[in-house]
């Protein structure tokens, strides 16, 4: 039975779950404020490994099995307002969006005789495509712009505008390009219960679905397919034309019971109810339910996105979330060629072109003012890591779970090298604040009988900082702590079962992103600070780490104050030319008296010479982006090279520059 919920009861939900689990005391700051500079270091040797995985995951042989789990576990976790825990994607969700030896050199598309090389999306692993809101193929640049597709034809002197594309109402995000096909990503969002907004005192939870969208765009781009699956976009890879979508999702279709007054009486009954309601659920409520519709809208294919035996749980209960991975094969359409699920929330993937592996944090986690939780934080926090062999086309195949303490800064913290996976983790998280005893180490995994286990470990990294960034490149890690000063520190992985720390330089400020030039460089891009650690503005630095025991600071470029490069957050807005050394990198700054305010919009054109040494060539910007007529939608986002150009995209428009001095030489507007 479902009632209206009482304005005045909403509101009291509403609050409760945005509060639920989202507060944490601050501790004291540890006795030992020792420096930094001569971290306590142990390998595996010093000191007893994390505790054990709980073993492989457990794959259900049929849906009476799945259902006795899942609705065991619901009715024990299901209150008189429903699912409604921050956990559940039925409830508020987590919205949470996103290295190896070939160092995340852009990637060139592939030449055919006579051909023109340019640059690709900046990604991780080269040969293993991500999303992003620009793709090129060399004659063609494809652009999200606004929630509008945009396609350029730049094979001639000046960028022509060939197609554009609105999609609607879908909120889309990135893209895949693949010949004649681009594969859209978008999310979208419907009420968990149908109240009249006239009802509504506060935004109402929401449920999340990812909206797929196949658009041709061989001659004026058109829909062919879309998809909507239930659940929210965790990130996507594609080697080939072979695309691995994960997601997550949570309990969907219940139409809970609520309380018809105050009282402990009419809280008993509406839990009484929703117990029964979980013991009369399907599968369908559990397993993500997608659609297919054709260009018209008619829907071609539905149901379950795989059966109750392609689903699989942790022997330790990881929550009724359900981490889903799902093939699908861009070359034939928008169609699911396979997919499987875990029981267990999905934060962040990498990899390879053999393997996917996604990281979730422990259940425990998740019960922040329950059991186990003490001084406002969880007793122990881990990384659970789940592997997947990806090396089909047709089919993704589960292999192992492995578990590593503390969290993971972003998707570099993974890199597999040699049939290994290399982690980095820091125990206490910067959004918990400072006063706790964090540290950071780099963990060594290797496969055993469908368990990643710890062959291998340092820690001791950074005590009382966070990773701010961190590279794999073959058998060294980097890994850039911060809290007043910037460690970079560097760890010998030749022996895997024994790595070591051998080499750190302090620096002031920090590098967010890391990425690799060749020849024992690496450039640093992140924020200037003092010697108390308050930020200065965006810093550019060269590391020479051709001796890993002796890294050392060649160059570095400061902007001012107040200003920052969207690169720190979101590698894909870097671009290095390794043919001419050019850096590119997205700058916003901001400048004021007690008069003006004013600001800049665009990226800084820097050159690396072959010594290490940077320049600043030029400082590009589009029109509203100077500080004469600042306009935020001149913000470069992306910039590409094709052959003797270079092409900044804004949501403003597409500029084209030459290579060599970076002098604008056509404007084509969105």
């Amino acid at each position: 039975m479902s009632r209206r919920i009482p304005r005045t009861t909403l509101a009291a939900i509403v609050v409760g779950l945005m509060l639920t689990g989202c507060s944490a005391g601050v501790v004291s700051a540890p006795s030992d404020t020792r420096s930094t500079g001569q971290a306590d270091r142990r390998n595996q040797t010093d000191r007893a490994p994390a505790r054990p995985v709980s073993g492989a995951l457990v794959r259900f042989d049929a849906c009476e099995t799945f259902l006795d789990y899942v609705i065991s576990h619901g009715v024990d976790l299901v209150g008189p307002y429903g699912l409604a825990d921050p956990f559940f994607e039925g409830g508020f969700g987590w919205a949470v969006d996103e290295a190896t030896t070939d160092g995340g050199a852009q990637r060139s598309g592939p030449l055919a005789a006579g051909a023109v090389d340019y640059s690709g999306t900046n990604v991780q692993v080269l040969g293993v495509d991500e999303p992003d809101m620009v793709k090129t193929d060399g004659e063609r640049i494809v652009v999200l712009a606004e929630g509008t597709l945009i396609i350029a034809d730049v094979t001639g002197p000046k960028p022509v505008l060939i197609g554009r594309l609105s999609v609607g109402d879908v909120s889309v995000q990135s893209l895949f390009l693949s010949g004649d096909r681009v594969l859209l990503f978008g999310t979208g969002w419907m009420p968990i219960h149908p109240l009249a907004e006239s009802d509504l005192i506060a935004p109402f939870p929401q449920t999340s679905n990812v909206q797929l969208i196949e658009v041709d765009i061989s001659g004026k781009p058109e829909i062919v397919r879309s998809m909507s699956i239930d659940g929210r976009f965790v990130s996507a890879r594609m080697v080939g034309e072979t695309v691995r979508l994960v997601l997550g999702s949570g309990p969907v279709g219940f139409e809970w019971s609520y309380p018809s007054g105050s009282g402990l009486k009419a809280e008993r009954e509406a839990l009484a109810e929703n117990r029964r309601i979980i013991e009369r659920s399907s599968s369908e409520n559990w397993i993500p339910y997608y659609l297919v519709s054709d260009a018209d809208g008619r829907v071609t294919a539905e149901g379950s996105l795989f059966d109750c035996d392609r689903a699989t749980h942790p022997e330790e209960f990881s929550g009724l979330d359900m981490l889903s991975v799902v093939t699908i094969d861009i070359g034939n359409g928008l169609d699911v060629v396979d997919a499987t699920g875990v029981l267990a929330t999905g934060d962040t993937i990498y990899a390879s072109a053999e393997n996917l592996y996604v990281a979730t944090q422990n259940w425990q986690m998740w019960q922040w003012g329950r059991a186990g939780v003490t001084d406002g934080r969880p007793d122990e926090v881990v990384t659970e890591i789940h592997k997947f062999d990806i090396s089909r086309t047709d089919v993704t195949d589960y292999v192992g779970t492995g578990q590593v303490e503390g969290y993971l800064l972003n998707q570099f913290a993974m890199d597999e090298h040699d049939g290994r996976l290399r982690v980095a983790s820091t125990t206490s998280p910067n959004w918990w604040g400072s006063g706790f005893d964090s540290e950071s180490m780099v963990t060594v995994l290797e496969e055993d009988g469908g368990e990643l286990t710890e062959v291998g470990r340092v820690d001791g990294l950074g005590r009382t900082e966070q990773i701010y960034s961190v590279r794999f490149i073959e058998d060294a890690a980097y890994v850039v702590t911060f809290r007043q000063t910037d460690p970079l520190y560097t760890v010998d992985l030749s022996e895997p079962t024994d790595p070591r720390v051998v080499g750190e330089l302090k620096i002031l400020g920090y590098s967010a992103y890391l990425h690799p030039l060749g020849e024992g460089l690496l450039m640093g891009i992140g924020q200037d600070a003092t010697d108390t650690g308050q930020v200065q503005g965006t810093q550019v630095s060269i590391f020479d780490v051709s001796d890993l025991t002796r890294p050392t600071k060649i160059d570095q470029f400061t902007l001012s104050e107040g200003s920052s490069s969207q690169v720190e957050y979101d590698h894909h807005a870097f671009l290095y030319w390794a043919p001419t050394g050019l850096a590119m990198v997205p700058v916003q700054q901001w400048w004021w008296d007690e008069k003006t305010e004013s600001g800049f919009l665009g990226a800084v054109a820097l050159t690396v010479d072959d010594l290490g040494e940077l320049t600043e060539l030029r400082r590009l910007a589009h029109p509203g982006g100077d500080e004469k007529n600042w306009d935020g939608r001149a913000q470069i986002m992306r910039s590409i090279v094709i052959g003797d150009s270079v092409y900044t995209v804004s949501p403003k428009g597409l500029m084209k520059s030459d290579l060599e001095s970076l002098q604008e030489e056509t404007w084509l507007g969105f």
